[in-house]
């Protein structure tokens, strides 16, 4: 039996922190600044990564996702419910609020690209393996099947150009195989496909998967090649959580 479809991970990412040196954080007249009493993380370069892959996100899916960066521990023990982040460079520190599941949203920052910059973190940077993961961002009520088929298309149009030539088989292969799962703490939660007052179909959250957070939730996957017209619209549970995977 093939194992469970992962999160959208990309590829170049999925891997421990790469080294650390120690950490400064230096103050800006237009930034928060914060005192980083940690080590500092150097993660991938992020003028060469990072910031090219956020600002491709924001100007190609905006209101449809965003790119995040997934921590988490690579060993038991290890706390990441403190953990706290920043992005430094040029003299500035942006610090880096977690959001939902803990996910830290990748920002664009323009004069910090310019300084290269790098993430700072409170923890020790070989207790923590860094992903990237693109978060779906559409309105509850705004998912038909055109969105779905859309945003999987965009999603490689936007990702793989920027991929490194050695890591694009890979990303082909994932992203050939990436779906839209709409997901609940309940395993007899339903999706159902709508056309006006039509219900055309409902599908049972009943695959087990593992959300940002790794917490155990229910999904029903949509490749983007049902047989529904693109109009056909996705009523989800009301606790719903929709992951590309």
């Amino acid at each position: 039996m093939p194992p469970p479809p992962t999160l959208l991970v990309l590829p170049v990412l999925a891997a421990c922190l790469l080294y650390a040196t120690p950490a400064r954080a230096r103050p800006s007249a237009d930034i928060p600044t914060v005192e980083v009493k940690a080590t500092q993380a150097r993660l991938l370069p992020y003028r060469e990564l990072f910031y090219p892959l956020a600002k491709a996100v924001q100007q190609r899916l905006a209101g449809r996702a965003v790119l995040a960066m997934q921590l988490r521990p690579v060993r038991a023990g290890v706390r990441t419910d403190d953990l706290r982040l920043w992005l430094e460079g040029g003299g500035e520190a942006l610090p880096l609020p977690p959001g939902e599941h803990g996910l830290f949203i990748v920002p664009v920052a323009e004069r910090i690209a310019a300084h290269d910059g790098s993430f700072a973190i409170n923890k020790h940077p070989a207790d923590l393996r860094a992903n990237l993961v693109l978060v779906p961002t559409l309105a509850p009520d705004a998912w038909t099947m055109g969105e779905v088929r859309r945003l999987l298309q965009d999603v490689h149009a936007t990702i793989a150009p920027l991929m490194p030539w050695h890591h694009r088989l890979l990303m082909w292969a994932a992203a050939r195989r990436l779906g839209v799962a709409v997901c609940s703490l309940s395993p007899s939660a339903q999706v159902a496909v709508t056309d006006g007052g039509q219900v055309l179909a409902r599908y049972p959250t009943s695959e087990p998967l593992r959300n940002h957070a790794n917490a155990p939730v229910y999904c029903h996957r949509f490749s983007g090649h049902e047989d529904f017209d693109a109009g056909a619209r996705l009523v989800l549970p009301d606790d719903a959580q929709v992951l590309l995977i």
